[in-house]
């Protein structure tokens, strides 16, 4: 089944969202916009495309081609209203960027599409609505299950003394939560099919046993006072587990992409 293109909205992200943010080597240009440009594209895709249009042009590469580029994307009728998931549209960002090339290719955006741009960098109430964006959901959640599973370990291996115990159950936890967290908008990880399902099923399978206890204390017991919490506690970490893997980890990227240097 293909997956579905992503939402087309405009943002309404703040001036900051238009200045670039590194997250690793990215493909070239040209190779990024085919991948967008494919029936099975992902948001994974577009985000890859804002990413390397805001970077300046590479080795060998003119200002003059990144400017042609730039007037390809915003002439593309599908392409340019893509959104990216923290908010960013692509005629947007791509217009910003042939602003920053200067004189003369600034000059060559139409100034109602500049005007727009600009409005959209900005707004009145200043709210980021990037910040609810389902990356970053996904994030806290799985970084919240992973704290509280931290902490009894901690305790337990602090009290006893038991300090391999106590390494071992966070780094345990750091590698199901707080990595995956941390990478799931990494390079390595929006070109790797087996990398990005990796990471999936190390959020999701520590969910399982939560959900077994979880299942075990309703079937076992009545539901009363404490009980009910020590029933919640465990389903609600699963639960937090398997939706913070879906907003991190739902769409798997089309196809292994090349390394950048291999990027045409």
């Amino acid at each position: 089944m293909e997956r579905s293109r992503p939402t087309v909205r405009a943002p309404e992200a703040t001036a900051e969202a238009f200045e670039p943010v590194s997250l690793g080597e990215v493909p070239s240009l040209p190779w990024v916009l085919e991948q967008v440009r494919a029936p099975d594209a992902s948001r994974h895709e577009v985000d890859a495309l804002l990413r390397a249009v805001v970077l300046p042009p590479g080795p060998g590469e003119s200002a003059r081609e990144r400017a042609d580029l730039l007037h390809g994307i915003l002439a593309d009728t599908q392409v340019r209203e893509f959104t990216g998931s923290d908010g960013r549209r692509v005629d947007h960002v791509a217009v910003m960027a042939l602003a920053e090339l200067g004189f003369p290719y600034a000059l060559e955006v139409p100034p109602e599409l500049f005007a727009e741009a600009r409005a959209a960098g900005g707004n009145a109430t200043g709210t980021r609505p990037s910040s609810f964006s389902r990356p970053r959901v996904g994030a806290v959640l799985t970084s919240i299950a992973g704290f509280v599973e931290l902490l009894p370990g901690l305790v337990l291996g602090m009290g006893l003394e038991m300090w391999p115990l106590t390494l071992g159950w966070a780094l345990l936890v750091t590698l199901t939560s707080f990595l995956p967290a941390f990478v799931a908008a990494s390079e390595p990880v929006l070109r790797r099919r087996w990398l990005h399902y990796l990471l999936l099923l190390l959020v999701v399978l520590p969910g399982l046993p939560s959900l077994g206890t979880a299942a075990f204390l309703l079937g076992d017991a009545k539901l009363d006072g404490w009980s009910i919490l020590v029933f919640l506690l465990p389903l609600a970490l699963a639960m937090m587990r398997f939706v913070g893997a879906g907003c991190l980890y739902g769409e798997a990227p089309a196809a292994d992409a090349p390394e950048p240097d291999e990027a045409t």
